[in-house]
């Protein structure tokens, strides 16, 4: 009988090229639905509010605007989760999937940080050729890059141990110390297994499983991650417009490099 970590291994191998391009026709219709401003315009006319154009959501209250962006932290990490397990499964393909995959949810990434931060945007009623908020559709990619680099140094380790793993019978001292990963999950699973030896074999199926997490954990925050300082940004900018209040010195372009709402 296989072992839980096995089956889930099995599972984490299962998607294929077909679930892959499936989930970029679900990226695609997303993207295109968060970048159609039309969308916020029509939550607004169902709740009674007469508006034509975003520049009328500027006369709204914040807690109107709110309503609509409230659970958008929520939906996009657990739509990040899907997204991220599926490249972290691909990447675990030998030769084509690795770097393919990697690359393929950089650009995926890129796109649906733009097109949430364009959302959030649009929800205050704000339109992305200004200047302003360009910028701060800008700023939101470049801190979801910034968290990103964990998970793909994970990925590509784990694929990386994988592949040297496969068909082996006995550990080496080599194999432990060119794949540090593999082995630091042979310390762990051997404390499961009361101090006793794990064949190369069990450790190597649970490279995929790591691959897969460190890909949905990643994508799951990251995107959360833009939702909610977008939101916070906007929120603030809408207020300081609204009431002309000056926005606060760290929300100004001059703080790119460590910039965030929540400071």
């Amino acid at each position: 009988m296989k072992s839980g970590i096995e089956k889930v291994s099995d599972a984490a191998l299962a998607p294929t090229v077909a679930a892959v391009v499936h989930l970029l026709d679900l990226v695609t219709e997303w993207t295109t639905e968060l970048m159609d401003p039309e969308k916020v315009l029509e939550h607004h006319r169902a709740a009674g509010r007469e508006v034509t154009e975003l520049a009328d959501l500027k006369e709204l209250d914040l807690e109107h605007l709110d309503e609509f962006t409230r659970r958008m932290a929520l939906k996009w990490r657990t739509s990040g989760a899907l997204q991220g397990g599926a490249m972290g499964a691909l990447a675990m393909i030998p030769y084509a999937g690795g770097v393919a995959a990697i690359t393929l949810d950089m650009v995926v990434m890129h796109v649906l940080s733009t097109a949430i931060a364009t959302r959030v945007c649009y929800a205050y009623g704000f339109d992305v050729s200004d200047d302003e908020m360009r910028h701060l559709v800008d700023r939101m990619v470049r801190r979801a890059y910034r968290n990103q680099a964990p998970k793909i140094q994970a990925a590509r380790e784990a694929s990386a141990a994988f592949t040297a793993a496969k068909g082996r019978v006995r550990w080496s001292a080599k194999l432990r110390n060119d794949h540090r990963l593999m082995a630091a999950v042979e310390r762990l699973m051997k404390q499961f297994a009361n101090g006793r030896a794990v064949p190369v074999s069990r450790v190597a199926k649970a490279m995929p499983v790591i691959a897969v997490f460190a890909g949905a954990g990643t994508n799951a925050y990251v995107l959360g991650d833009v939702a909610h300082q977008a939101r916070l940004y906007a929120q603030t900018l809408f207020l300081a417009e609204k009431y002309r209040l000056p926005l606060p010195e760290n929300l100004r372009h001059q703080d790119d490099d460590e910039w965030s709402p929540e400071e």
